[in-house]
């Protein structure tokens, strides 16, 4: 299998920060097995349907977690408490995997939180099951639904529209 442009942009760290942030992305591709890598502003990036997720980088001193969501890291701040924090990032050890549990936790409510972005001002509409996968697009309009909606399982297979 070809390598990921997130598997060529670690390849780049030293082993030991390597090995650290491959295990961060591992988790990651486990728990949203529908979500597309990029490289997103310079850091790889997980997205589904075109919305960014979480992403994740390696600096000289640190590595980081940036969940695209400030009211993520207030969820989670007990958690987070003994990590250093920005605005829109999670700093944790160069050589030391962020904790996989806590990572799997702020992956769900980033969908939840996703999920509840919609409907948009202009009608866009949806929602993704917690691995990521589309569950349902379509638009909206005054509350309810309007125009051609397609709705898929959690394997990422189209169901049959209903008329």
């Amino acid at each position: 299998m070809a390598p990921t442009p997130i598997d060529e942009h670690l390849a780049s760290f030293a082993p030991d920060q390597r090995k650290a942030l491959e295990a961060v992305c591992a988790v990651i591709r486990a728990a949203l097995p529908a979500a597309t890598e990029t490289i997103s502003y310079g850091m790889p990036t997980f997205k589904v349907d075109g919305v960014a997720v979480i992403g994740f980088d390696g600096f000289t001193r640190h590595n980081s977690l940036f969940p695209y969501s400030r009211q993520t890291q207030q969820v989670f701040e007990h958690d987070l408490a003994g990590f250093v924090r920005t605005k829109g990032s999670i700093h944790f050890e160069a050589t030391t995997p962020f904790p996989a549990a806590l990572l799997r936790r702020i992956l769900k409510a980033r969908i939840t939180e996703i999920n509840a972005s919609y409907p948009k001002k202009n009608g866009e509409f949806k929602e993704f099951y917690a691995n990521g996968q589309l569950k349902a697009r379509g638009r909206m309009r005054d509350g309810a639904q309007v125009g051609r909606w397609v709705h898929f399982t959690r394997e990422g297979t189209q169901r049959p529209s209903v008329t």
